[in-house]
C-alpha cells in the first residue's frame, strides 16, 4: 500500500508490536517515543489458529495488546477484540497520536471510514492518556455503563458480512409508535435524499472496471469455496425464526392428512432449499419439526429422535443446493451429526437447466418426480448471483415447482445499511445496485416493483411481496442501524401444466 512492509519471521524490529500474546496494553507517553524511534507493527495471523502461530520465532521486545475496540471490518464487523490488521496498525497509530495516518492507512479500505466511526468515542479517549493504567481505566469506564434496557431480543437475519448484533429490535410501525428508541443519541432514521445522493454518487463515480466483474462472476463458485473455506460453520448464525415468517414451512410437519383437503398437498410433501449453505436456514428447521413432530414422544425415548425424525420424512422429502462444493460438504456433515435425512447436491443455479438436471439425479423417491416440489427456499441468495442470470434462476426453481407450488424468499432491500456502507471500487454497474465483498462474493439490494417483475417473466404469480424494516442494535458500541429486506411469496400458476421455457 505504500505505507506499510513486511516484517519476515526472523527480522528483529525494536519499535512497538502488536499481539494478542502480549502481556501489557500501550502506554501511550512510553510507547509513542517507541514508535517513533522504532516504528509499529502488528501480528499477522489468523484468529483461529492462533495456538498454531509460531511466535516463539518473532524477534521484539516491545510486545502490546491493544485496548476494547471493535472490528468493522466485513469478516469480524461488530464484535470486539477481533480486530484485522489493518485496524489493529490503524487503531495504534491512532492512539500513539497518529490520526492522519491512521486514516491514510484506512482509506485504502472500502469499510475503513466505518472502523474510526464505530470506534469515534473509545479512540479519541484513549489517545489521551498517558500511561497504561489511564488507558485501562478509560477502557474500564466505558464498559461499565448502565446500558439501557434492551426489551426482547428477537430472532434476525444479518447481512453477508456477518454483522453480530448484541440486540436486535424489530421496530415496525406500530411498534415505534409505542415505545422510546433504545438510544435517544443514535436513533436510525432513513438517510435523507441528499444523504443517499452522495453516498451512491461516491459508489457510481468509481465503478469496478470490466475486466475485474468478468472475474468476480466467472469465479463466483471459486470464491463461496474460499467463504466456507475460512469461515467454516461459524459465520452465519443459524435461522430459528423460519415457521414464524413462512407459515408455508409448517405444512411439512402436518403432513398430507393434517392439510384439511388441500388437493395440491395431497401427496407427500417435498421441499429444495437453493443456496443452502453450510444448513442455516433448513437444518435448524428440520430439528424444530422434529422436536413438535409428535407430541407423544417421550424424553426418555432413546429413539425418540429417530422416531419423531421418519414421522416427519414419510411425509416429506428434502433437498438441498449449493454452488459451494465445501458447503455442500459441511451441510451434510451437520446433518449427519443431528441425524437428519436430507439430500444435498453442488448446482449452479445461475445455468439454464441446471437445476432440473442435478435433482433428477439426486431424487431419492420414486413418488416424485423432477417438476413435483411444493416449496422451494431462496434466502439471501438471488442477490449473491451476477444480475444478468437473476432470471435464469427464477426460471430453474420453476422448472421442478409443480403447479401450485410456491418459492418463498427473503433478500437485502434497497437503501439496507449494508448497502450505504460499501465504499469505493465496490459497484459494478451504473444502473444496477450490485457490489462486490472484499472476499469477493457479490451483492445486490432490491427494488419491490423490481422483484415483482422478475417474478413475472419467470412465470410466477407474486403472492405477496413486502419490506421488511428493522432496527439492529450493537449495545456494546450504543450503534443502531437501520435494515431493510425484501420478503415475499411466489407461485407457479395452478393452470400453468407447462415447464417454464
Amino acid at each position: 500500500m505504500g505505507i506499510t512492509r513486511l516484517l519476515r519471521l526472523n527480522e528483529g524490529f525494536g519499535g512497538v508490536v502488536l499481539t494478542p500474546t502480549a502481556t501489557c496494553v500501550l502506554s501511550p507517553s512510553t510507547d509513542r517515543d517507541l514508535m517513533y524511534a522504532g516504528g509499529l507493527a502488528v501480528v499477522d495471523c489468523s484468529w483461529a489458529q492462533l495456538e498454531t502461530t509460531a511466535f516463539k520465532k518473532l524477534k521484539y521486545r516491545h510486545g502490546r495488546l491493544l485496548p476494547y475496540l471493535v472490528a468493522a471490518n466485513p469478516v469480524k464487523y461488530g464484535q470486539p477484540f477481533q480486530l484485522s490488521c489493518a485496524e489493529a496498525l490503524a487503531a495504534g497509530l491512532y492512539i500513539l497520536n497518529r490520526p492522519a495516518q491512521a486514516i491514510q492507512l484506512l482509506d485504502k479500505f472500502s469499510w475503513g471510514h466505518s472502523f474510526i466511526t464505530l470506534n469515534q468515542q473509545l479512540l479519541d479517549a484513549y489517545s489521551q492518556c498517558s500511561t497504561s493504567k489511564e488507558l485501562l481505566e478509560a477502557q474500564a469506564q466505558f464498559m461499565d455503563k448502565p446500558k439501557p434496557d434492551r426489551g426482547l431480543a428477537t430472532p434476525h437475519e444479518e447481512q453477508a458480512q456477518g454483522l453480530e448484533p448484541s440486540t436486535v429490535q424489530d421496530l415496525s410501525a406500530k411498534d415505534a409508535k409505542l415505545e422510546a428508541p433504545l438510544f435517544p443519541e443514535s436513533t436510525p432514521t432513513e438517510p435523507d435524499q441528499h444523504q443517499l445522493e452522495s453516498i451512491l454518487s461516491k459508489q457510481v463515480d468509481s465503478l469496478i472496471d470490466q475486466f475485474n466483474r468478468n472475474k468476480l462472476i466467472r469465479e463466483a463458485g471459486k470464491n463461496w469455496d474460499r467463504f466456507y473455506n475460512r469461515n467454516g460453520t461459524r459465520f452465519f448464525k443459524d435461522r430459528h425464526w423460519t415457521t414464524r415468517e413462512f407459515t408455508e414451512l409448517l405444512l411439512l410437519r402436518a403432513g398430507p392428512e393434517q392439510n384439511h383437503g388441500r388437493s395440491e398437498y395431497a401427496a407427500p410433501l417435498s421441499v429444495l432449499e437453493v443456496g443452502c449453505g453450510v444448513g442455516n436456514f433448513l437444518l435448524p428447521l428440520l430439528e424444530d419439526l422434529v422436536s413438535s413432530a409428535d407430541g407423544s414422544c417421550s424424553s426418555s425415548d432413546s429413539n425418540r429422535d429417530s422416531h419423531c425424525l421418519n414421522r416427519l420424512t414419510t411425509a416429506s422429502s428434502v433437498y438441498a443446493c449449493d454452488i459451494s462444493q465445501r458447503a455442500v460438504q459441511m451441510f451434510n456433515d451437520r446433518a449427519f451429526r443431528s441425524g437428519l435425512d436430507c439430500t444435498a447436491f453442488v448446482c449452479d443455479v445461475s445455468k439454464d437447466g441446471a437445476l432440473k438436471e442435478q435433482l433428477y439425479q439426486h431424487q431419492t423417491s420414486a413418488n416424485h418426480t423432477v417438476s413435483s416440489l411444493d416449496l422451494v427456499t431462496l434466502i439471501f441468495v438471488l442477490s449473491a448471483l451476477n444480475p444478468d442470470d437473476m432470471v435464469t434462476c427464477l426460471k430453474n426453481i420453476g422448472s421442478v415447482l409443480k403447479p401450485g407450488g410456491r418459492l418463498l424468499f427473503r433478500d437485502y432491500g434497497i437503501h439496507d445499511h449494508a448497502q450505504l456502507r460499501f465504499g469505493r471500487g465496490t459497484r459494478l454497474s451504473r444502473e444496477r445496485p450490485s457490489y462486490a465483498r472484499q472476499d469477493g462474493t457479490l451483492s445486490y439490494f432490491f427494488e419491490k416493483s423490481e422483484l415483482e417483475a422478475l417474478f413475472g417473466e419467470a412465470g410466477f404469480r407474486t403472492v405477496r411481496c413486502e419490506y421488511v424494516y428493522k432496527h439492529t442494535t450493537n449495545v456494546s458500541e450504543n450503534l443502531s442501524v437501520r435494515r431493510v429486506f425484501l420478503q415475499a411469496v411466489a407461485e407457479r400458476p395452478v393452470e400453468d401444466q407447462t415447464l417454464p421455457a
